[in-house]
């Protein structure tokens, strides 16, 4: 995927981000920075600055940004987008530590941890209980899709597309759609305070453009998992796409957002 498509991607699932994030998280999270004079926080994969563009204006106090991401194409892009961010290009597998060695309040991340392994969630969560930082973890991916009409092929078709999310994507074995119960797991195991919330892609008719970009990211990634079955995943593609163009789909992607708030 070239930086350029990629960029197109986040600006179009944007709004749709935006829109489903919980708040109330964010308001929790805004009442325990208040007594800071300035909040450090660490974005983890920020690509183009979504999550800071949704999140710093409700957090209230000053804050100083570090946008991590891997991307030269969207570093430089990002950059000039927010020069009064840190932009740090860098291998979130290899550079955790390194990324999460100064100053730091909170680490936050969208659409992340389900690429991630178990190994690498568990590192960042022992920097988290050692740093005394809290974590903002958005728009997991659950495993969960509904769709409208509904196709005899539904079924399947998330059933390939939730094997394909657990391939490695850089980190090792990724959790996919396990990845926010293997987070919630690791967090209970410390003190603190967890809270969590449904933060749900809710896809109207007039979705038309993503709905259309997932239908066929999705039949690729299944086509890679069921090669033989490639002649099957094209119809339901077509008809899916047939129904998006006629104004009669609809779609629920299901995420979730987690708030740690470490103890005191």
């Amino acid at each position: 995927m070239s930086g350029s498509f990629t960029a197109d991607w986040l600006a179009l699932r944007e709004p749709y981000d935006h829109a489903a994030r919980n708040a109330g998280l964010a308001e929790q999270l805004r009442a325990w920075a208040a007594p800071r004079a300035t909040l450090e926080v660490v974005d983890l994969g920020a690509g183009l600055g979504s999550n800071l563009r949704w999140l710093a204006p409700r957090l209230g106090v000053v804050q100083r940004w570090r946008l991590v991401e891997n991307d030269p194409f969207l570093v430089t892009l990002g950059t000039s987008r927010f020069p009064e961010a840190s932009y740090v290009m860098a291998d979130l597998h290899r550079d955790l530590e390194e990324v999460l060695s100064g100053p730091l309040d909170v680490v936050t991340s969208s659409a992340l941890i389900d690429l991630v392994s178990r190994a690498w969630l568990e590192r960042l969560i022992a920097i988290a209980a050692a740093r005394g930082c809290a974590l903002l973890i958005a728009l997991t991916y659950d495993g969960s899709i509904e769709l409208w009409p509904a196709d005899p092929l539904d079924g399947l078709l998330v059933e390939w597309l939730n094997r394909h999310q657990r391939r490695d994507k850089g980190f090792g074995p990724a959790l996919g759609p396990t990845a926010s119960a293997v987070l919630l797991g690791l967090l209970a195991a410390l003190e603190g305070e967890i809270r969590r919330s449904a933060s749900p892609w809710l896809l109207t008719p007039t979705d038309a453009a993503l709905q259309s970009a997932l239908v066929t990211g999705w039949a690729q990634a299944a086509t890679e998992v069921a090669p033989d079955d490639a002649e099957a995943i094209a119809g339901w593609r077509e008809r899916r796409l047939l129904w998006i163009t006629e104004g009669r789909s609809s779609m629920r992607v299901g995420h979730e957002d987690l708030l740690w708030l470490p103890p005191g």
